[in-house]
Order: C-alpha cells, then structure tokens, then sequence
C-alpha cells in the first residue's frame, strides 16, 4: 500500500512539473511602455480650488477605480502660476499636469473601450457639468516612457527648492512633413534650448498615438523658477523662426515641479 501511494505521488509531481512548463508563456507587452500626459488648463476667471476639489474628490479617484487593472502610474502635480513679468514672452497654462503610465499601447487604448463605468457621462461631471464647463480645457499626449533623444542629462541631486519642468506639447504644421519638422528640430530648436541658462535635463518625445492631437512633446528641467525666468522667457519672445513656422506657436506649455502632490494609486500626497 506504502509502494502504490508512493507511486501516486511521483507520478502526481511529474504532471505538475510538465503541466508547469507546458502551460502557454504570457505574451509580451505589445511596444514599450506609454505615459499618458494630460495639461488640465483653468479657462479665465476658473477657480483653482473648484478644479482641485473636483478632481481629488471625485474623478480621480473615479477614473482609478474603472481603469487601474490598466494603469501602472497615476500622478498629478499642481502647476505654478505663470511668473507675472513673464505672462507677456511666454504663453503659459495653469492649473494640473496629469501623468498615467501604462504596460503598451494596447494597454491604453483598453482602458478607452473596456472602462467599468461606460464612458465618460457615468463619471461625476465638473461644476457646470461636461457640456458647458466653465472650469477647464485639456491637451493630452501620449507618448513613450522613455523619450526619443536625451542630449542634455546633467545630475538632478535633491536641494532645497524644487527643480522646475517646462512642459511643452505641440505639432508642426500641416505645410511640412512630420520629417521635415524632426529635422529642423534637431538642427535648430533642439540646440538653442540646449544653450539656455540652467538647464539640466532635455527629452524630446514622438507621440505614441495617430490619434495625438498634438504629436510631438518636450520636457526641458531648470534648476528653479529664478533660472527659468532668467533664461527661457527671455529667450522664448526672441526665438528664430522658420519661414515655414514656429510650432511653438500655438503649443501648449505648463510649468510643474519634479514630483507630484497627488499619486492616486497609492491614495497619497506628495511634498512637492
């Protein structure tokens, strides 16, 4: 009896070990992982604290729920209001910067047609509601985690006031080609940013998505406000243009510290 128990057993184990190496491997994720960028920009005379309370309240926390067997990173960072002497060089948002990771594309586009609450009519809409709300406008990318050239990477070390990040979405015109755009990029606006005062970190980014209304971001990191305004606001009035040009004309551009002061997937805040 011993023998045929013993006998089972073996032959048991020898099943699990084939079943185990038999079993189908996952697939890889499908490309490499994306971010998804959203600038939460407050329309003229919107309150700061209105969008705040909306967002941390409900659609963050709305949003996690539906879409976190997707998501991988979920973060917000409250912008800086626009430097006064500044508002008349640089056309600056203000409101939040949202960043959500995901595994692949595919991963992203799951959450657009897979959402717990069908759709965004099932989320807690704005004060105003979605038709006519009176507190916002967004421009999003989507983009890949890690960006297409990183020539400038100097050490970032913690210090005492926070290292500002100047966002910048935007797209060339329909009068080149996406080639050509790149290419002048490279030459010309890549290196003049480069040579400005203070900066310590350039990532130039492709879209990920056809379906990108804007499909070419920048993120270039200053030492601080004082730098920033030292250096890039002077230098963006007085920038060279194409005579095709500019595709920083009617971008869309937000300052925001290093870290974020909201990450949803932890249901944390964050010292900025």
């Amino acid at each position: 009896m011993d023998q045929t128990v013993t006998k089972c057993r073996l032959q048991a184990m020898v099943f699990a070990v084939l079943a185990m190496f038999s079993a189908p491997v996952s697939a890889a994720p499908a490309g490499p992982a994306i971010k998804h960028y959203i600038l939460i920009h407050l329309k003229p005379g919107a309150d700061q604290l209105q969008l705040d309370r909306w967002y941390l309240t409900y659609h963050g926390p709305e949003n996690r729920r539906a879409v976190k067997a997707w998501q991988r990173n979920y973060l917000s960072y409250r912008s800086y209001l626009p430097p006064r002497e500044t508002e008349d060089k640089v056309p600056l948002q203000y409101g939040r910067m949202t960043e959500i990771h995901f595994d692949s594309l595919d991963d992203f586009r799951a959450t657009r047609k897979n959402s717990l609450y069908g759709g965004l009519s099932s989320y807690t809409p704005p004060p105003g509601g979605w038709r006519d709300n009176k507190l916002f406008e967004t421009t999003t990318a989507t983009i890949p985690v890690n960006p297409e050239a990183l020539p400038v990477s100097k050490p970032t070390p913690p210090k005492e006031t926070p290292y500002v990040r100047w966002i910048i979405v935007f797209d060339y015109p329909e009068s080149i080609t996406v080639e050509e755009g790149d290419d002048w990029w490279a030459q010309e606006r890549a290196p003049a940013l480069e040579r400005l005062q203070g900066v310590r970190r350039f990532g130039f980014y492709k879209s990920a998505s056809d379906a990108s209304p804007k499909r070419r971001l920048a993120e270039i990191w200053f030492d601080d406000m004082e730098t920033w305004k030292a250096s890039a606001a002077d230098w963006f009035p007085s920038r060279a243009k194409p005579a095709w040009g500019d595709p920083f004309d009617g971008a869309a551009m937000m300052l925001i510290g290093e870290n974020p002061d909201i990450d949803f997937v932890y249901d944390s805040r964050v010292i900025p």
